[in-house]
């Protein structure tokens, strides 16, 4: 924990606009990757020692994967509640359909496929 506090608060203007243009952490140092994970944990109302997400190269780039304790963490903080939730294969593909609800009454709802 002392390493965090020890880390420089503040990503380069340079680095910080092709993190957010390009979305590729790669060329980052891992303090900086460090910082930009807290920072984003942060922005969100995430806690980062809880390991919300993860790292996943994608088209060739390092990102940010959301993991389930992120989800469930803002989830709890937004007050958002899962009210149906269905699921389906299509031939090799597995659909997931949720329907959730805030605590205003405001509904969504979301498909992921794998």
């Amino acid at each position: 924990m002392q390493e965090l506090e020890k880390t420089e608060d503040v990503l380069s203007l340079d680095t910080l606009e092709k993190l957010l243009v390009e979305g590729d952490m790669s060329k980052l140092s891992p303090g900086e990757r460090l910082l930009y994970y807290r920072k984003v944990c942060e922005s969100l109302g995430l806690n980062p020692l809880t390991k919300p997400f993860g790292y996943i190269t994608l088209d060739g780039r390092l990102t940010l994967y959301v993991l389930k304790c992120a989800t469930e963490q803002l989830r709890s903080l937004h007050k958002i509640s899962v009210i149906e939730m269905q699921t389906k294969q299509l031939g090799d593909v597995y659909v997931v359909q949720v329907t959730e609800r805030n605590n205003e009454g405001r509904t969504d709802i979301a498909t992921g496929a794998v």
